[in-house]
């Protein structure tokens, strides 16, 4: 099951975008990319391409996909392509608030007749050396909050997605990573990199405030996993 953990690594690592006007260009790097967390924030919503590789525990994963997340209902979904050793499937992802639905062909035989998704609660579940809760929280919202109380940022470049800064987070597991903010005054690109575990994740945001359609699954279609275990894959700490 730790190949599959690691694909709830990605959607809120996401939310790294978000006042409500462009900054200028005599503002702080801080105060430049605090604004457009703001901005993009104060969207609503927003499309999402990733791709990401993990390694934890000497295993790998590869994941890409696309989604959308709306930060005022909690509501979001992805559908990804994940790669993991032998394994190469598709995965479904809806998150609701603390919860996240997951469909996958490398689910079905393991679950109780009827059932098509599993249900984790972030707040609960546990991966070994992950604090997911802190990582993922409870919705992209909060990440994006985060990034308006920022402890430092300081300007690389820019290119051809916008004005490049690496940033520096003043709480959270993640503390470090680089942020792009377009011309439009919106963030447009994140690059999250950690070493324990080893992580990289690059996430392209846009259509920012535009509706998004999501739903969490029905409830007779869901399995709920109550402490990390899936029948069949055993448990996301295992």
């Amino acid at each position: 099951m730790r190949r599959l953990a690691l694909l709830v690594l990605v959607l809120p690592l996401a939310a790294c975008g978000g006042g409500s006007k462009a900054p200028s260009s005599s503002a702080s790097p801080l105060d430049a990319v605090k604004a457009a967390a703001q901005k993009t924030y104060a969207a609503g919503s927003e499309a999402l391409a990733l791709t990401a590789n993990v390694q934890v525990s000497g295993q790998a994963a590869a994941l890409s996909g696309t989604g959308s997340f709306d930060t005022k209902s909690a509501l979001g979904s992805m559908h990804l392509n994940l790669k993991a050793g032998p394994i190469a499937t598709t995965v479904d992802e809806v998150l609701a608030g603390t919860a996240v639905y997951l469909k996958s062909p490398l689910l079905v035989s393991g679950l109780p007749g009827g059932k098509t998704w599993v249900k984790l609660d972030l707040a609960k579940v546990h991966v070994a050396g992950l604090d997911l809760q802190s990582l993922l929280a409870q919705n992209p919202g909060d990440q994006l909050k985060q990034l308006q109380a920022l402890k430092s940022a300081t300007k690389v470049g820019t290119d051809q997605i916008g004005t490049h800064y690496k940033v520096q987070a003043a709480t959270g597991t993640i503390r470090g990573y680089d942020v792009w903010v377009g011309d439009d005054g919106y963030i447009h690109r994140v690059v999250v990199a950690e070493s324990s575990p080893k992580v990289s994740v690059t996430i392209d945001l846009s259509k920012f405030g535009e509706k998004v359609t999501a739903a969490a699954p029905p409830a007779a279609q869901v399995y709920e996993s109550k402490n990390g275990s899936i029948p069949g894959l055993g448990g996301v700490g295992a």
